[in-house]
């Protein structure tokens, strides 16, 4: 509306000001009163643009639950720094874990942070600042002059503190320092080894003590089924034992 006054004052002061020359009253009168309206439509505008003069500010938040970074394996959170300062950082998370692709954080007035809880659910909160107007009328004044404009984004990521937080280089090399610090304990893979096969056959012996007329196939299947499951527990409580060497070889990394 403010720029249809705008517009309408200064057209109607041109007219007024030019052609309107025979009644000096008149003229005068038209033409303060339409320069006046054009000079207070240009006054509102600017202190709109410079001050969001009729707006004020508004949060808006989100809350999305958190998944690894990763698509399978160890649960963790990527980012990568940017600038010299090492405050400013892209996140690259998920919050779906059918996603193929994960989603990142922008750089555009955008703060994140991340935070360790004692919570098991790793959660992401978006909390939005936005200069709105505070009024409809104000929205029908100068809503075609302004929009509602973004002032800040702050992404709080709250991990617990079994997730890792790992930068982009990190997360490369961590395959090859766990295959390290694994392949350097002989013992223990063998002990693992010799573990699960005692586990698989215990299993398979109280289930064929339950269903003695257990076929072959049906036998072939549950020693998959429980060596997947002995497998996955032992790499987990073997993950969890390397825990402390695995940080401190990733922190030499930069």
């Amino acid at each position: 509306m403010i720029l249809f006054v705008l517009c309408i004052s200064a057209f109607l002061f041109f007219i007024c000001f030019n052609l309107l020359t025979n009644n000096k009253i008149l003229h005068a009168i038209t033409s303060i009163v339409f320069a006046v309206l054009f000079i207070l439509s240009t006054f509102f505008i600017t202190i709109n643009f410079h001050d969001h003069y009729g707006m004020h500010k508004v949060s808006h938040e989100t809350s999305n639950k958190l998944v690894s970074s990763a698509d399978k394996g160890m649960n963790m959170l990527l980012y990568q720094p940017i600038g010299t300062s090492g405050k400013d950082k892209v996140v690259i998370y998920r919050t779906d874990e059918k996603a193929t692709k994960p989603s990142h954080t922008g750089t555009d007035k955008v703060e994140n942070k991340i935070i360790t809880i004692n919570s098991d659910k790793a959660k992401l909160v978006t909390k939005t600042v936005k200069y709105e107007y505070n009024s409809s009328a104000n929205r029908l004044w100068f809503g075609l002059a302004q929009k509602p404009t973004r002032v800040k984004t702050i992404n709080y990521f709250y991990v617990p503190k079994s997730w890792m937080t790992l930068t982009v280089n990190q997360a490369k090399q961590l395959p090859t320092i766990i295959k390290e610090i694994s392949g350097s304990n002989t013992a223990a893979q063998a002990q693992m080894k010799m573990a699960a096969e005692q586990y698989v056959q215990a299993q398979v012996k109280a289930a064929m003590m339950k269903n003695p007329k257990m076929t072959s196939a049906q036998q072939k299947a549950l020693v998959k089924k429980v060596t997947a499951e002995f497998t996955q527990k032992a790499q987990s409580e073997s993950l969890q034992k390397m825990m402390p060497e695995i940080k401190q070889k990733l922190s030499q990394v930069k």
